[in-house]
């Protein structure tokens, strides 16, 4: 007999997919099935929206997460993930997007995130947002630090 999981189990399984496996499609598929029982899912939809850039439909994240700020404006994530996606072609919509995902809740990713782009653009703020990051997570971003942090813009 097929054992029954549960929701919660299944978006488990997505974010590891997403996360650690970096296996975009199994992502969305689990995420299609949760949506399929669940259609308001918000974590369900925020996962989709995370993955469908990395297997080249920018334009579909970009409409599925514009429709999640629509439906839930006061959702970090939603303007966390915005950010990202305008990272290298509106620098300036990509930190508004950021600046309103930390005024909603300060996470290591969206100040990790801010922190790397205020940088690139030269601002002296990327300060701050470092001081966030590691204040949140501090062993976390002495890693980061040291295997992400890109200290030129080529």
């Amino acid at each position: 007999m097929k054992q029954k999981i549960s929701i919660y189990e299944m978006l488990e399984e997505a974010r590891h997919y997403h996360n650690c496996l970096c296996d975009e499609e199994e992502a969305i598929k689990i995420c299609e099935q949760v949506l399929e029982k669940d259609p308001e899912n918000i974590d369900a939809l925020l996962i989709k929206a995370g993955s469908l850039p990395h297997i080249n439909k920018e334009k579909e994240a970009f409409q599925l997460t514009e429709s999640i700020i629509e439906k839930w404006p006061n959702h970090w994530e939603a303007y966390y993930l915005m950010g990202v996606l305008l990272f290298n072609t509106n620098e300036n919509m990509a930190m508004q997007n950021f600046n309103k995902s930390i005024s909603l809740k300060k996470t290591f990713d969206n100040s990790i995130s801010a922190a790397q782009l205020s940088y690139f653009l030269k601002q002296p703020d990327y300060k701050r947002y470092l001081f966030y990051a590691k204040e949140i997570d501090p062993s976390r971003y002495a890693c980061y630090m040291k295997n992400c942090w890109e200290w030129e813009v080529c």
